[in-house]
């Protein structure tokens, strides 16, 4: 089995200049899902991927992104990793004490304004987790020592456990640790380890 990577462009990256970050941001941070689903899709028609054998990575906001994914189509994937993801955006965007609150605003919504909020609601991956839905095998990893919560990564996985279709063959799992694995490149490349083992074992 290979794997490989495919990065890809969508709507809120930087990759497209201004207006292409413009489009895929606050309000209309649906479309980075809309284009993330679509050019999934694409490789499984175009036959670059088998449709059993694709899988999604997002760290951070990223996460945010690939869970949305997950949320909208569960069955589109076989397999997702999330690092450090980030969840649980209408009850965090709410603590402005966290650290990478503010700074979220401008990309994410503000929560006080009511047309953003009911932006935030509508891809927000923890209060868009499909009932009696196939989800794909997820591995979320996160940690209590940084600035992303660990707890929006308990909470997701906790909800999806309890609403989702139950597979032994597609688990999923959470990984905390107390150390900051960014910053350790011994603990990085134990972590990258875990991921890819984790993937080869889903794919079988």
């Amino acid at each position: 089995m290979n794997l490989f990577t495919v990065f890809l462009f969508i709507r809120g990256g930087g990759g497209g200049g201004r207006k292409w970050h413009e489009d895929g941001k606050c309000s209309k941070k649906v479309n980075s899902i809309h284009d993330y689903i679509a050019c999934a899709k694409y490789l499984i028609d175009a036959e670059i991927v088998e449709d059993t054998k694709l899988a999604g990575w997002g760290y951070s906001a990223g996460g945010l992104l690939v869970a949305s994914a997950i949320n909208s189509n569960p069955n589109l994937f076989r397999a997702a990793i999330l690092k450090v993801p980030f969840l649980d955006p209408s009850n965090t965007l709410n603590s402005p004490i966290l650290p990478l609150t503010p700074a979220d605003y401008e990309e994410f919504g503000y929560p006080g304004d009511i047309e953003d909020f009911r932006g935030i609601r509508k891809y927000s991956p923890y209060d868009n987790i499909q009932k009696d839905a196939h989800y794909p095998a997820v591995l979320v990893t996160s940690s209590f020592n940084t600035r992303f919560g660990a707890w929006e990564a308990a909470k997701w996985v906790a909800r999806v456990r309890e609403y989702a279709i139950y597979d032994p063959k597609r688990p999923v799992l959470l990984n905390l640790t107390v150390e900051l694995v960014e910053e350790n490149r011994y603990l990085h490349c134990k972590e990258l380890a875990l991921e890819l083992a984790f993937l080869i074992k889903m794919m079988e």
